[in-house]
């Protein structure tokens, strides 16, 4: 036997364990992916294995002081593109040569540059998979009776609206001002704190918050991020938690909080909206419970006045509304002062904003246009889920702790 010969039995043994390996992860791939249509089966998944998994990943990727997630996804998005350029080239010259009657050419560089393309290819299916897919598919906070989708009466929707009204009134009068009366901002390190505070003492009834917690980084793209309205994101491959730079610093806790409860394991957009802000509320901080009561406050009263309109019809739903408006005035907090925090906040993020360069600024119009896309189709996905129906899981947990008791 020549020595090309056995050269070649080589690449063909060789080529033979590849395809093995493959052919096994693929199987398990397709076990795991059966099984996540069983709802509790998910949830046992995260409540069990996927802590592990997120302890390991996470603890790796927070070593980096910048989302390494967001590099891989650029590299993704070169490399598909290579891959396609190359492909069609390489296709063409194929042609070109069978028409031409000559024996076709095997390139080695770029066979093996598609075995190592369908590895990370694998690779991406297999963390989406085990570090996204199977924990999204689970029951709402992992709990069948959380998918429940009941009324709530007039009564109930004021009970709670009074609760966080009187939460947002005292949080109001606590938070640190300068001399001009605007909110004295801590840096993000000890923002974050807050939030995990907050979250490790919600771990008592939800255990999934319990564990790691990372660092948030700032995203390297916020620019294009605020262009799209996207003002965090959770990258599950690398179990990175970014947030766009730009974010009004009063809207940040519960972004953030919002965001580690994806983090935890809660990948639905009504999970992360109840998070956000039940993890708010409940904080020992009081910027971070008043821009949590921020969110909820005018929530809840919509739905309130939505209630009372539906039950009595538009004129006397809304004279009854504002009748309730006048007994609880006492409750309130001064709507006015929330509105001028809200605005210094934004006014303060448009400011670094404007300090910044934007190199890419010529194409905010097209990125506004993608976002448009993924929103709807995100909203589409996930149907009931969405970011409104964390409302009522805030409604739950709060007329929940009444029955109960606390």
């Amino acid at each position: 036997m020549g020595e090309g010969e056995k050269q070649e039995k080589k690449e063909r043994r060789r080529l033979s364990l590849y395809w093995k390996v493959l052919a096994v992860a693929g199987c398990v791939w397709a076990v795991f992916f059966a099984l996540s249509f069983i709802k509790s089966f998910d949830d046992w998944y995260v409540n069990n294995i996927f802590p592990v998994i997120h302890g390991v990943v996470a603890r790796i990727f927070n070593v980096f002081p910048f989302a390494a997630g967001e590099i891989i996804m650029y590299l993704g998005a070169v490399t598909l593109i290579v891959t396609i350029i190359w492909s069609v080239v390489f296709g063409i010259f194929k042609l070109v040569r069978r028409i031409r009657r000559k024996p076709a050419k095997k390139s080695r560089i770029y066979r093996t540059y598609m075995k190592v393309i369908l590895v990370v290819a694998v690779y991406f299916l297999w963390t989406y998979l085990f570090h996204w897919w199977i924990p999204y598919n689970g029951h709402v906070m992992g709990e069948p009776a959380a998918e429940e989708r009941r009324g709530y009466t007039i009564e109930e929707y004021r009970y709670v609206w009074n609760l966080i009204a009187v939460k947002f009134r005292d949080s109001q009068k606590a938070v640190p001002r300068d001399e001009n009366g605007r909110i004295i901002y801590p840096d993000k390190k000890t923002a974050y704190e807050a939030v995990v505070r907050s979250m490790r003492k919600l771990s008592e009834r939800y255990p999934r918050l319990k564990g790691y917690y990372g660092t948030p980084k700032a995203a390297g793209c916020s620019d294009v991020l605020e262009w799209m309205w996207i003002a965090g994101y959770t990258y599950p491959y690398t179990m990175e938690i970014t947030y766009n730079k730009y974010t009004s610093d009063l809207y940040w806790y519960v972004l953030i909080a919002h965001e580690t409860a994806h983090y935890k394991g809660f990948y639905k957009e009504n999970e992360g909206e109840f998070m956000g802000m039940l993890a708010a509320v409940l904080s020992d901080d009081p910027i971070m419970v008043y821009a949590g009561c921020e969110d909820s406050y005018y929530f809840l009263r919509a739905a309130l006045m939505n209630a009372q309109v539906d039950q009595y019809g538009m004129k006397d739903g809304l004279q009854i509304f504002r009748q309730i408006c006048q007994e609880d005035a006492e409750l309130m907090p001064d709507e006015d002062l929330a509105y001028r925090d809200e605005m210094d906040a934004y006014e303060a993020a448009e400011e670094a904003y404007a300090a910044d360069s934007h190199p890419l600024e010529q194409y905010s119009d097209t990125a506004a246009d993608a976002a448009d896309v993924g929103w709807d189709t995100q909203e589409a996905v996930s149907a009931e889920n969405y970011y409104d129906d964390g409302t009522r899981l805030f409604m739950e947990y709060f007329i929940g702790e009444r029955e109960n008791g606390r």
